[in-house]
């Protein structure tokens, strides 16, 4: 099995060699939406980006099971349904199917999608056991993580104690400490719908994650992933509740953040109002175009919508030349090293795309049939893997 890649972990904060728990298995999540609305560009990034690993991971031999799960359970939910005079749960049902729809039409291809409020009996459980451990308290009918009691609090985000004093959590006067996180809630999210030991709620935002995946991937699985902004505080609480749950560490062996998505230098957000869905965007783009636009910028720098004009005549002039060139993919084809090498390297995507650029110039160049094909091959052969079809049409 080929394997040489390195991916920059949050939690060390350099580039680690990728070593899964059970080769050639890995398990994989990604923080999925909110599904107050459908997905934009923004989020598109993030997911676009989690398949291209993925579905490089599998070239490179391993076994991947990538669960995603989706916020269903949330105020913003409750609020969007009651503007819509929905059933909460009623009108979250449509969003996800328009969601997946929006995944296929990317080409995004998700093991197992995973909606949070099939798993509320489950997060009930664990706060109940992180209660019994020591871990958490009850007040006022909310339910609270005691941070204090995790020695390890703040080191995902890399902040000192006095750096988390000064990022106060949800502001309750019934809190021991202002970074103690709500683990269960009486009220706001969907209107109290569950009964619980501590009364009618609803589990607090990030339990809900660990709910979803230690009944299926275990308590320590391979890869998390999500968009930067999650790092602090959704990602640090999950390993505080994770690992005060099962005593065992670390939660996750690689934690990979992207960055953001802007739009005329502007955090594409719903909160902002400047959001582009995804439906939108494929009435004027091409899901191979979106995708080759959201991989030309390495997944760890600021990317910014407005290049989407320029990778689209990009990637026509490729898909130009791969067809003039005989439009084969040969099984073989020529050599994917520099192909490799980029991605090896932190995931390197937009190298790998300039790679596949140069190879198809240097084939409309050769002289020799064979080799031009070859080429052509190989450059159509490594877009593949990102999930990029030079093949098909406009």
């Amino acid at each position: 099995m080929k394997n040489e890649l390195t991916l920059f972990d949050t939690m060390s904060g350099r580039r680690e060699p990728f070593r899964p728990r059970h080769p050639p298995r890995v398990s994989m999540f990604v923080c999925g939406p909110t599904v107050q609305s459908e997905i934009h560009v923004g989020n598109a990034r993030t997911y676009v980006f989690f398949d291209a690993l993925a579905r490089y991971l599998r070239h490179l031999g391993f076994d991947i099971f990538y669960l995603m799960n989706i916020t269903d359970v949330d105020e913003q939910v409750t609020q969007a349904a009651a503007r819509a005079g929905e059933d909460p749960l009623e009108y979250s049902k449509r969003v996800i199917s328009s969601l997946i729809r929006d995944f296929e039409a990317l080409k995004i291809a998700v093991s197992r999608f995973e909606p949070v409020s099939h798993h509320v009996e489950e997060a009930i459980r664990q706060v109940g056991s992180l209660i019994d451990k020591g871990y958490a308290y009850e007040a006022d009918g909310w339910v609270y993580f005691d941070t204090a009691k995790f020695s390890r609090w703040g080191r995902l985000s890399h902040q000192s104690k006095r750096d988390l004093s000064l990022r106060p959590l949800e502001l309750s006067q019934s809190k021991r400490s202002l970074n103690d996180f709500a683990l269960w809630r009486p009220e706001v999210l969907i209107d109290g719908r569950w009964k619980s030991p501590w009364g009618l709620g609803s589990p607090g935002w990030h339990i809900q994650d660990t709910a979803v995946t230690i009944p299926i991937l275990g308590t320590q699985y391979d890869i998390h992933g999500g968009a930067y902004e999650l790092v602090y505080p959704h990602h640090e609480a999950e390993i505080a509740q994770a690992e005060s749950l099962t005593g065992k560490r670390p939660f996750v062996r690689h934690w990979v953040h992207t960055n953001l998505l802007k739009t005329k230098g502007q955090k594409m957000s719903k909160s902002l109002g400047n959001v582009l869905t995804v439906k939108d965007a494929l009435r004027t783009c091409t899901a191979n175009e979106l995708r080759f636009t959201l991989l030309s910028t390495h997944y760890r720098r600021e990317a910014d919508l407005a290049g989407l004009g320029s990778a689209k005549r990009r990637l026509e002039q490729m898909r130009r030349t791969a067809v003039e060139l005989g439009g084969k993919e040969d099984g073989d084809g020529g050599s994917l090293a520099q192909f490799e090498r980029a991605l090896n390297d932190d995931f390197d995507s937009p190298r790998a795309l300039e790679w596949a650029e140069r190879s198809l110039r240097a084939a409309s160049r050769e002289v020799s049939r064979e080799k031009a094909s070859a080429l052509a091959a190989s450059a159509i052969r490594g877009m593949r893997i990102l999930g990029v079809d030079l093949l098909e049409g406009p």
